[in-house]
């Protein structure tokens, strides 16, 4: 089996993450205001006037980010995009594709 890397934009893995948190009941006003980093890239989900979410990308020179140390713990999450997954294997081939 060879896992191969696909180019994902960050449109998609935030529109995959939006699916995501939909189907576990969150609102599209609960997920307004959230922030998204991918590299050098900052988006924020903002509500339009029908009530859908519009990604809007922010303006930044440069993204550092801190973490702390209770939160390096591996999980089931996938890196590439941060969908939540109950085994290590659905996380890690999530963003891949496997032949």
């Amino acid at each position: 089996m060879q896992i191969q890397q696909t180019q994902t934009t960050s449109r998609e893995l935030i529109e995959r993450w939006i699916v995501q948190k939909v189907l576990e009941g969150k609102t599209n006003q609960e997920l307004e205001g959230t922030m998204f980093v991918y590299g050098n890239e900052a988006f924020k989900l903002q509500g339009t006037a029908n009530g859908a979410l519009d990604i809007k990308e922010q303006t930044v020179s440069e993204v550092v980010v801190f973490r702390k140390k209770d939160e390096t713990e591996p999980a089931n999450i996938c890196r590439a995009c941060g969908l939540d997954y109950s085994s290590f294997k659905e996380a890690i081939e999530c963003c891949a594709d496997v032949d």
